[in-house]
């Protein structure tokens, strides 16, 4: 559970952080001036920008938890093979 839930918060973090660095975030809000005779402000949502932040984060927290999950087996492995050999 621990394992899961830090992958998670460590792929929203990192995600994020290299979302707004590598992708090119527009902002939300357009203004349209004199347009029938008034300046509107339109706020919109970037939603390709929505979409690819949150596969990076997926794909971020996956990858956390596989590499974790691969050190945490390979630790076990060596404490295994070091206890076998102090056995005999």
């Amino acid at each position: 559970m621990k394992k899961a839930f830090l992958s998670i918060l460590g792929g929203l973090v990192l995600g994020l952080i290299l979302s707004f660095i590598l992708f090119d975030y527009q902002s939300s809000w357009n203004t349209h001036l004199n347009r029938a005779g008034v300046d509107q402000i339109v706020n919109e949502m970037d939603f390709d920008f929505v979409f690819n932040s949150s596969l990076l984060v997926i794909g971020i927290s996956m990858l956390i938890f596989l590499v974790w999950s691969f050190v945490e087996k390979k630790k076990d492995e060596k404490f295994l093979k070091d206890y076998e050999g102090g056995r005999k």
